[in-house]
């Protein structure tokens, strides 16, 4: 069972969560489906690398019309290397299906070369986009001409660690560890860069700050758990703080707009400003419910989608590992502080997305299951 408390308050003790009433459901048939396989997808899927975490979702909205879907391919290449065309040998390939976020109509397709097999396209204001790779970053307007492009140095590729990117999509945070951990901070909409001082391990940014999130161990007393943010060089503000002994913790901290953040644990979540005031909603889950990570915020920052899972199976004298079905995803309205949507998986007879998107004002969600994508329309 899902429950949502309306009304809550935060202290400097951490979150109190007190559920109150169930999340509204609906289970509406999805507007419209559209089978990836008709437009090159395969089911390929890229081992995982050591090093560079880019993994990227693989829907996104560059607008209210528009939704983009991505996936890689793997192509045989048997043409020879043209040094004025080196691209044309590699044989991994990340694709865009551009479409119609309304009727689901595919209005164009878009390709380009990788050199690892990872990358994917986030959304950047405007109708614009960037495409991600471990060598560039590349924005491209809403008419898909090229606007403007950022190359990785061949020393920041080989140090490349991951990318976070902000809700709205028009700020990057590049980490590189060379071992120890340096950042640079990326404006989308210009590609201009600048070098940035963090703590070795940041959690969120949104378009101006970033979050943190530590467990300090305080000699005789125990750990504590703290969430803190700080805007573009500025001082370190505290948004939560438990302290040894207390029970519980602050929970792992995701912007979900530039101006609130999700504190979330295994089976709970909060909202809270990002002035530490009172908290804007709170949910908890079963002990057997687990919150999927990451969260989905819409680019305009008004609503967000989270998954809960559970697991299935396992045996540890076997040493048999568990596996995760999905349950449900729930859409949930910051202004209203109440979910507004689920999505039973068991009826859609759903057991695994590998994408989950908004729509900017929130009235749309997608999922990409098993190279299908379905779109759902939410109430407004």
């Amino acid at each position: 069972m899902f429950f949502l408390a309306t009304s809550t308050t935060t202290s400097s003790h951490g979150l109190d969560h007190k559920p109150e009433r169930k999340a509204v459901s609906d289970e509406a048939s999805p507007e419209w489906r559209v089978d990836l396989r008709s437009v090159g997808f395969t089911g390929f899927t890229p081992k995982l690398e050591w090093g560079v975490h880019l993994r990227l979702n693989s829907l996104c909205f560059s607008d209210n019309d528009t939704l983009i879907a991505t996936f890689i391919t793997r192509e045989e290449v048997s043409a020879l290397v043209h040094r004025d065309q080196p691209n044309e040998t590699l044989p991994l390939r990340l694709h865009a299906i551009f479409m119609n976020s309304k009727s689901g109509k595919v209005r164009t397709t878009k390709e380009w070369p990788l050199t690892r097999p990872t990358g994917g396209v986030i959304a950047a204001g405007d109708g614009k986009f960037a495409v991600l790779t471990p060598a560039t970053i590349s924005l491209y307007s809403q008419s898909l001409e090229s606007i403007n492009n950022l190359k990785f140095s061949s020393d920041e590729q080989s140090h490349l660690w991951r990318f976070h990117i902000s809700p709205s999509g028009k700020s990057i945070v590049a980490e590189y560890h060379t071992p120890e951990a340096s950042y640079q901070w990326i404006d989308t909409n210009t590609l201009i860069r600048r070098q940035v001082s963090l703590p070795i391990v940041i959690s969120s940014i949104s378009d101006n700050d970033v979050a943190i999130h530590r467990n300090p161990h305080i000699i005789s007393k125990g750990f504590i758990s703290e969430v803190l943010i700080q805007s573009m060089d500025g001082p370190w503000r505290t948004i939560c703080y438990v302290p040894p002994g207390e029970i519980g913790g602050c929970g792992n901290p995701q912007f979900v707009n530039n101006n609130a953040l999700a504190l979330w644990m295994p089976h709970r979540l909060s909202v809270v400003p990002k002035t530490g005031d009172e908290a804007l909603l709170k949910a908890s889950f079963r002990d057997n419910e687990w919150l999927g990570l990451p969260l989905y915020p819409s680019s305009e920052g008004k609503r967000f989608a989270v998954t809960v899972w559970e697991h299935k199976g396992g045996n540890e004298f076997l040493d048999i590992d568990s596996h995760s079905l999905l349950k449900r995803i729930v859409v949930y309205d910051i202004s209203s502080r109440q979910a507004v949507y689920t999505l039973d998986a068991k009826r859609q007879k759903i057991k695994n997305v590998s994408g989950v998107a908004l729509s900017p004002d929130g009235s749309l969600m997608a999922v990409l299951v098993d190279g299908v994508v379905e779109v759902y329309e939410l109430p407004l």
